[in-house]
C-alpha cells in the first residue's frame, strides 16, 4: 500500500482523471482519492507494478479543467 500526494488537484475532474489512470495500470487492487487531502491510497500487487510506475501514470494525468 501507498499513499501519495496530487499536487494541483484541485476540482471533482482531476480526482476523476486520476481514477480513470489508476484504473489502467495493472496490479492496482484498490484505491482511494481524496479530494480534499490532494491525496491517494493505493493498494497494489509488488510483482505487478511498482510505486514509481504508479507515481509516472499519476504524474502523466493533465487536468485541464481549470
Amino acid at each position: 500500500m501507498s499513499t501519495m500526494t496530487l499536487k494541483d488537484m484541485t476540482c471533482a475532474n482531476c480526482a476523476n482523471e486520476v481514477s480513470v489512470a489508476l484504473h489502467s495500470v495493472e496490479g492496482v487492487r484498490n484505491f482511494d482519492v481524496d479530494l480534499s487531502d490532494q491525496i491517494a491510497v493505493i493498494t497494489y500487487d509488488d510483482d505487478e507494478t511498482s510505486d514509481t510506475f504508479i507515481r509516472s501514470t499519476i504524474e502523466k494525468v493533465n487536468c485541464k479543467a481549470h
